[in-house]
């Protein structure tokens, strides 16, 4: 039976991946390292440490440098989604993924993103405008 709920569970470290991501999946991909890691520990306190949830952002390649001026809260992190896929399927985490309704939540993240991009690109037509949409479109997809 222990054999069993081992293969049943993530290891420590790939549980603290899945915590980060759906705490930046709820905060619209982004989030900064201060504000993850209260979070984070607030919420599993005996589980982990400040420095393990900015060790994991630093190493997983699905979290990038997010583009900001603001340093308020330390480094502003995103979430790269097709990194984020690749991951999970090379750790073979498709399915564990879908049954915690993240993969929904990516859905939704994604059509939410493709349509602020159509929104921007929309309202900035003219010619005068381009450096403003750039700009908007670089803090979008940073």
């Amino acid at each position: 039976m222990s054999n069993n709920n081992k293969k049943n569970t993530l290891p420590l470290t790939e549980a603290l991946v899945f915590d980060i991501v759906e705490y930046l999946l709820n905060n619209k991909g982004f989030g900064f390292s201060n504000e993850i890691s209260y979070h984070i520990v607030d919420n599993k306190p005996r589980r982990y440490t400040s420095r393990e949830v900015v060790g994991i952002l630093r190493n997983r390649p699905m979290f990038r440098h997010a583009k900001s001026e603001e340093r308020h809260g330390g480094i502003r992190w995103r979430l790269d989604l097709p990194i984020l896929e690749r991951y999970l399927v090379q750790k073979g985490y498709n399915e564990r993924f879908d049954k915690m309704g993240l993969s929904k939540m990516v859905e939704g993240m994604k059509k939410r993103i493709i349509e602020q991009t159509f929104e921007v690109v929309r309202n900035h037509t003219n010619e005068s405008d381009i450096d403003d949409t750039y700009n908007l479109l670089s803090v979008m997809w940073s």
